[in-house]
């Protein structure tokens, strides 16, 4: 069952981007198969994709409206996905407001450090994928935008949550915490889902 990795790669997506992105679901598509006799991903569960990029330069891929303030960036590498993430908390704040926290594994970890100390200014760029339980697989059609104006009445399956701005010496607690540009049902969607998929993709791996 490939139905959250399904149409997840998106035109306005740069090739080095789509191609990573293929990539992975090549990879999750073999890991789903052989989990598939014991561990299969319940139709009644939600469960969400995650890719980061970093902020890259003008022609090196496509430009971006992300955040609240529709701030233009251009998407450059992928620096973490799903995989590196260890676990997933929404923090409601005691102004009314709410994060989203990620924590990441050694390596996830790892890769943030070394792919940051030294892009102080830069962004990285949030994309997610969080279609609710029970969704069908997306069509060509469906995946041609970024889920962002749905349709009436129907909830947002993917969107950008974030441009992040990198301190100055980088991220070195293994930990990302941002403001989502997303409803709090919906990033309450988007962390559970993210567990969800580590928790079945831990149970597939023993």
């Amino acid at each position: 069952m490939l139905c959250f990795y399904l149409g997840y790669i998106d035109n306005g997506m740069n090739m080095k981007a789509r191609l990573f992105l293929f990539n992975n679901i090549l990879l999750a598509a073999a890991i789903l198969s052989a989990g598939c006799g014991t561990h299969k991903l319940s139709s009644k569960k939600v469960y969400t994709t995650l890719t980061i990029f970093m902020e890259g330069r003008p022609g090196d891929g496509s430009l971006e409206q992300i955040g609240w303030a529709k701030t233009p960036i251009y998407l450059g590498n992928v620096v973490l996905t799903e995989d590196d993430v260890s676990k997933a908390t929404l923090v409601d704040n005691a102004d009314g407001s709410y994060d989203i926290q990620l924590e990441f594994t050694g390596h996830g970890a790892l890769v943030l450090e070394t792919q940051t100390a030294t892009q102080r200014g830069k962004r990285l760029a949030i994309f997610a994928k969080f279609p609710p339980k029970g969704s069908k697989p997306e069509t060509e059609e469906d995946a041609t935008g970024t889920g962002e104006t749905p349709k009436p009445a129907q909830p947002r399956i993917k969107a950008w949550l974030a441009a992040v701005t990198i301190p100055q010496n980088g991220f070195t607690t293994g930990s990302l915490r941002f403001k989502p540009e997303a409803s709090h049902q919906e990033a309450e969607r988007i962390v559970t889902g993210l567990n969800n998929l580590l928790t079945a993709m831990h149970k597939m791996e023993n």
